[in-house]
């Protein structure tokens, strides 16, 4: 602690960092020294640092034990202009401190700014919030929601089904854009590709072609990609009516590619039927085949995705996480095959006609339904 002194009076003598700071905060949080705390996150501020999730967690979570809103509702205001996504415990701590003091229109403004970025939540997290809304004078209890009609039994109020609107998804388009265009030849390489996305019918279906591809095989142990698998996911959809288009990298059909006469009459009937676009070497065809699945939505508001990528590649945390969880939850198809090289039919899990995610009754912000993680189960807050 004495260091500690030491570095707040004598500062010249020690580089004030980002990193300095958020261990002083941490410490004077842990030693319930929110006044030092707060001093400490204020002079980060006057000096134009930038500040990290690491440095609000342990702050909310002293100033809500000390009833301090105000200061609490200013660190998230901080959050939200260095563009921080806060964690479901960090809300929770604003969440309780704002109906501690019984500020409750603050609170349901927290809880919609949750449910942008928190979806579902864990099960510790159920009895924080019922006893929350049950301190509130809500009645609290944990439901089966009707997965087709959206019914709660409990409050007998309808969930929705909740996606980006077209400026959000116009945004998204943008930003997936400019991030895939980092150099002359990959601006033109992209250009092309989105004249040629306009110029043919509109896709309601993108197929990640590689993932689908190389699903249950192993390249690394000389697998090669099935064209036979993505071939099975193309003609599901076809056969439903729908328009799908298979993204795969160009790799796959160049020279010296190795192909069975039924690969090659599958992949030319693709070209055929233009269903195909092959991405150009040196691009991440990932850009291509998220920026088709976006633009499609777009334009018909029908759109399936069909990749099994979990999404955990740094370039994908460039994306907003709130706009894209938000398309995703809607628009993802996961898929598997019960046979190796797509000799069996695929199965498909298709979005829920609800959406899976925190939602408050349109209009009605007293009644609020939250998913629990791991099970079928949601916690459905209503008024008495």
């Amino acid at each position: 602690m004495e260091q500690m002194e030491e570095i707040q009076k004598e500062g010249r003598r020690v580089d004030f960092s980002e990193s300095l700071a958020s261990g002083m905060i941490k410490l004077f949080s842990c030693l319930k020294m929110h006044d030092r705390a707060v001093e400490t996150w204020q002079r980060l501020k006057q000096a134009d640092m930038t500040r990290k999730r690491r440095t609000y967690a342990p702050l909310l979570a002293v100033l809500a034990e000390f009833g301090r809103k105000d200061d609490a509702l200013a660190v998230l205001e901080d959050a939200k202009s260095q563009e921080v996504d806060l964690l479901e415990e960090d809300y929770l701590c604003l969440a309780r401190v704002c109906a501690e003091s019984k500020d409750i229109e603050t609170m349901y403004s927290v809880l919609r700014q949750m449910m942008e970025l928190i979806y579902a939540i864990q099960p510790e997290t159920q009895e924080t919030l019922a006893g929350i809304f049950c301190g509130l004078g809500r009645r609290c209890q944990t439901v089966e929601i009707d997965m087709t009609s959206g019914l709660c039994q409990h409050c007998e109020n309808k969930l929705e089904s909740i996606d980006l609107e077209n400026a959000e998804l116009q945004a998204m388009c943008d930003q997936i854009s400019k991030l895939a265009k980092v150099g002359e030849k990959q601006i033109q390489a992209f250009d092309n590709f989105t004249r040629w996305l306009a110029r043919n019918e509109t896709p309601n279906v993108i197929i990640d072609g590689a993932n689908v591809g190389y699903y249950n095989l192993r390249p690394d142990q000389g697998d090669t990609v099935s064209y036979q698998q993505v071939n099975r996911i193309a003609q599901y959809f076809q056969s439903r009516g729908m328009r799908p288009v298979i993204i795969m990298h160009s790799r796959h059909f160049g020279h010296g590619v190795q192909m069975s006469q039924q690969d090659r009459e599958v992949t030319q009937r693709w070209k055929e039927d233009k269903i195909l676009y092959s991405t150009p070497p040196k691009m991440n065809d990932d850009w291509f085949w998220l920026y088709a699945g976006v633009w499609g939505t777009l334009k018909s508001g029908t759109m399936y995705m069909v990749s099994n990528d979990q999404m955990r590649d740094h370039h994908f945390q460039m994306l907003s996480q709130r706009k894209f969880l938000k398309w995703r939850e809607r628009h993802w198809v996961n898929f598997h095959f019960d046979g190796k090289k797509g000799r069996s039919d695929p199965v498909l899990a298709f979005p829920s006609k609800i959406s899976l995610r925190m939602q408050h009754v349109q209009g009605k912000d007293h009644l609020w339904h939250f998913p629990i993680v791991g099970s079928p189960k949601w916690l459905c807050c209503a008024m008495e």
